[in-house]
């Protein structure tokens, strides 16, 4: 003989509950739209919120074994200047490239703007100066064509090729195979398309999505005002490496001080140091390496957006609480009102369990169909938050829900449904037959009871319309910020950025050239 488990749902049973669920539904078509909008706007909430902490915060690279990856940050008073966060000078990058015993390789990178030119048309991009390893130690691959390597960032101005990125090969270029091989103008030079990035992959810097990928020893080209490719004194690639399987980063970053000391000393001796005080060649002697996590890449909106997004995180946590005990009070009330419906199904030999499993059934039918509209509120709210606070194709984030949101919202449904539809559902299997029917038959008769219970239901249903009018108002003045002019009308103004030194204008060129420009636009 076999026991079946009284928790288990068999099919038949789940399918029965499933239509019994909705047919009841229907016939309440009002707490059923109440409590459907309750939580979708619950679940909508912190499913918006969490796509973009996700994206922003929790979220690696999508390279082989982020995990592995440290950036360097130069600690101490450095002497010379600095142009990028997190940087170094390039010889030190390569000092540090060629002399380490716990890096199984090591990269470097700079953010550029440059003026892309191609098919009669100009337009300026963002771009990534990358030295020749950087997609081999990263693992990312080409979808079309072939990656830059070493022997692509040999000499300077030696090797005009590049790299496109996913995206950008496909908005501006409409995904055409015949790119490779042909030529883009870049900064007034041809350079070659070598390939395209693996999709999803936009670059280090999470902000600023590169679109094209140019060998770091075309530096003086990509940046015609300045070059420093060379020089010691000025501080400006993000330098990367990965560690060998069993290194820490702490045992990594320990032994890179004894060759880092050794480095400062010879740099001291240079004609740089011939007019530095004492002082400061004391305090630069003090310079240290420090070794950080870069499973992340680098970005300064990641360091603005951390606490106000967990912060609104727990914000819609506590909107989808009040969601959870709105609906709970619900149907607390719509169980007692349903009271004489469970005592007679107990009466005629329905077990505890059972009452359970079909109560449960209802409340994991109404989450489910919350968390369905919450995904669309997600969808139209991180639009409106991207409209507002970013530009969310340059940043690289999207507004469309992946499968990490609609698992975290798969997960929230589930949740919900225990949440509100638990208590409720154990309550109404407690039922006591006779007593219940009992009373149910006096109440048919004075109708005392029945009033109260309705005045319950009235008053549940208007706290929750209050929840979804403050929520609405939510909505409505996030599109009033978006709407909000500088102060006057830019209906017919446009605004854009040159930058003619990028093509080879020197100062009294750039002078005319803006003349003529704005001559012509008048």
């Amino acid at each position: 003989m076999t026991v079946r488990p009284v928790y288990c749902f068999e099919p038949m049973e789940l399918f029965a509950n499933i239509r019994y669920a909705i047919r009841g539904f229907i016939k309440n078509p009002l707490f059923t739209a109440v409590a459907a909008a309750s939580l979708a706007f619950g679940i909508g909430a912190n499913a918006a919120i969490f796509s973009l902490l996700d994206q922003v915060i929790l979220r690696l690279l999508p390279v082989k074994n982020p995990e592995q990856l440290v950036q360097f940050r130069m600690q101490g008073q450095h002497y010379g200047s600095n142009w990028n966060m997190n940087s170094i000078s390039y010889p030190m990058y390569r000092d540090f490239r060629d002399h380490n015993q716990v890096f199984s390789g090591m990269f470097c990178r700079f953010p550029v703007s440059a003026s892309l030119g191609f098919g009669g048309h100009t337009e300026r991009v963002e771009a990534e100066l990358v030295s020749g390893n950087y997609f081999p130690v990263l693992g990312v691959g080409a979808a079309l064509g072939r990656i830059l390597t070493a022997k692509d960032d040999l000499f300077e101005n030696g090797h005009p090729v590049l790299m496109l990125s996913y995206a950008y090969w496909q908005s501006r270029f409409g995904a055409d195979p015949s790119l490779i091989g042909k030529t883009l103008v870049i900064n007034g030079r041809n350079f070659t398309v070598a390939g395209v990035a693996q999709p999803g992959f936009d670059g280090m810097e999470l902000g600023q999505v590169a679109k094209i990928f140019v060998p770091l020893h075309m530096k003086p080209l990509m940046t015609p005002n300045w070059d420093g490719l060379e020089n010691r004194r000025q501080r400006w690639v993000n330098a990367y490496g990965r560690l060998k399987p069993g290194i820490t980063r702490q045992q990594a970053q320990a032994s890179l001080q004894p060759f880092m000391h050794s480095m400062l000393e010879m740099e001291v001796k240079e004609p740089a140091f011939r007019n530095a005080s004492n002082y400061a060649r004391q305090q630069f002697l003090k310079c240290w390496m420090e070794l950080l996590p870069g499973s992340q890449g680098r970005s300064y909106m990641r360091q603005q957006l951390t606490k106000p997004l967990w912060l609104l995180l727990g914000i819609t946590a506590m909107v989808l609480l009040l969601a959870c005990a709105n609906l709970a009070n619900l149907l607390l009330a719509r169980a007692a009102a349903r009271s004489k419906e469970m005592a007679v199904r107990l009466a005629i030999g329905a077990g505890r369990a059972a009452i359970v499993r079909q109560l449960l059934t209802e409340s994991l039918l109404l989450s489910a169909l919350g968390a369905a509209l919450g995904l669309a509120l997600a969808w139209v709210a991180d639009r409106l938050l991207l409209g507002v606070y970013l530009p969310s194709q340059e940043a690289g984030i999207s507004a469309t829900p992946d499968l990490r949101v609609l698992a975290f919202t798969l997960g929230l449904m589930v949740i919900t449904a225990i949440l509100f539809g638990l208590i409720p559902a154990l309550q109404s299997s407690r039922a006591d037959v006779a007593d219940t029917l009992k009373a149910q038959a006096g109440s048919v008769v004075g109708g005392g009871q029945i009033g109260l219970r309705k005045s319950l239901v009235a008053a549940q249903v208007g706290l929750s319309l209050l929840l979804l009018i403050g929520a609405g108002l939510f909505v409505k003045t996030l599109a009033n910020l978006r709407g909000l002019g500088p102060g006057f009308s830019p209906e017919r103004l446009v605004g854009f950025q040159i930058d003619p030194t990028l093509n080879g204008y020197d100062a009294p060129r750039t002078r005319i050239l803006y003349q003529q420009l704005t001559n012509s636009l008048a």
